[in-house]
């Protein structure tokens, strides 16, 4: 029994109970025994006028004091995560094709995030250099990445020279934020693998202009119950017609797969960087058109904010968002192998594997060297 039915079974008995007193009392009947009543309630609460008063404002307080506290933990949190590092993720430029499907990377962060921490995993550049970078507080960032490490191994890491994130002086900012249509259908990736044509419409930027995807995620603790109860709703429905109820079934049977995932709130904004303000809403709008054709029409991926405040991008802030299922996400935040540098030659990957010297190279002790002496001609 949720929240909801509590509060209303419980004004249901308050209500019969009233009714009950009346009844019992004869204030339903009686003129007499109303007014009586009323005089006395008249007479009690000028009695206790200043109790009640001060009883009333402690109850009223308490919510007010309660999201005081929440607005200020969201307060320290946000500044921990605009403040926190900023770190290049460098895959290896031999590694194998990667499969969007096989990717575990956010069913593992949805567990080993801070609490109500946000990450940002960010994909940026431009004609000339591409990147992949990931953004949080410290403790979020020490723990995302021992999760990418773990998934990717041989990955390395570096601290970013300029952030991604900042506007040069003189330069303009847009950004679009996108989110999925609702959070009960599942969102359905229109191709194999939608961080190619990210990665495609990125290195398309050229002149003075970056463009940057930040992908900024927390982990969701409510949207699976929710689905859970959608789904015993879909199959407690009682349906006469055969047809309608195998219906009901089948959204029943897909509503209870995909509660199996895990689940993150997800903002997708699209960023363009840029020298004039035109020239940025055109790599912003361009990056959002990509992401959201990516997706299929069931639950499409559309924009559903437009801004062009700097702050919100410098500091990761979390803006409109949607749940999205961990193998949902997995489809545009990844890392890639080496069939990527084929559509981003530019991408920064990581340096060259340090290997040890070939048998025949090593010296053993058992073996008899010889000594060059340099001696000066008298």
């Amino acid at each position: 029994m949720n929240t909801g039915e509590v509060i209303k079974y419980g004004g249901l008995a308050m209500l019969a109970l009233v009714f009950a007193l009346g009844n019992k009392y004869g204030l339903f009947t009686s003129a007499d025994a109303r007014a009586e009543l009323l005089m006395q309630i008249t007479t009690w609460l000028h009695a206790y006028r200043i109790w009640l008063i001060g009883g009333a404002l402690m109850l009223t307080s308490f919510p007010v004091i309660k999201m005081m506290a929440k607005r200020r933990r969201a307060a320290l949190i946000q500044k921990g995560v605009s403040e926190g590092p900023t770190l290049l993720l460098l895959p290896r430029s031999d590694w194998k094709p990667v499969d969007p499907g096989k990717v575990a990377i956010w069913a593992r962060l949805a567990d080993a995030l801070p609490h109500d921490e946000q990450i940002s995993f960010e994909v940026g550049g431009s004609d000339t250099d591409l990147f992949y970078a990931l953004h949080g507080s410290e403790d979020g960032v020490r723990a995302a990445l021992t999760q990418f490490k773990s998934e990717w191994p041989g990955l390395q890491r570096r601290p970013v020279e300029t952030e991604p994130a900042s506007v040069p002086q003189g330069w303009h900012v847009s950004w679009v934020e996108l989110c999925p249509h609702n959070w009960k259908e599942p969102i359905l990736s229109l191709a194999n693998d939608p961080l190619r044509s990210v990665l495609v419409e990125v290195n398309g930027v050229i002149g003075q202009g970056r463009g940057l995807v930040q992908v900024i995620a927390r982990n969701d603790f409510g949207t699976r119950a929710k689905l859970g109860s959608a789904a015993f709703n879909a199959r407690a429905e009682k349906m006469q017609n055969a047809g309608v109820r195998a219906i009901r079934t089948k959204e029943a049977r897909g509503l209870e797969e995909r509660v199996q995932r895990a689940f993150l709130q997800v903002t997708v904004r699209c960023v363009g960087i840029a020298d004039s303000e035109s020239r940025a809403q055109g790599i912003a709008r361009g990056l959002a058109r990509t992401v959201s054709a990516s997706y299929g029409h069931r639950n499409p991926v559309k924009p559903v904010r437009y801004g062009n405040d700097p702050r919100p991008v410098l500091e990761r802030r979390l803006g409109k968002s949607q749940a999205w299922a961990d193998d949902e996400l997995a489809t545009l935040a990844h890392l890639t192998g080496s069939d990527m540098l084929f559509v981003a030659p530019r991408l920064k990957t990581a340096s060259a594997k340090s290997l040890p010297p070939d048998p025949e190279m090593r010296v053993s002790p058992l073996d008899v060297t010889a000594k060059f002496v340099e001696e000066k001609n008298s």
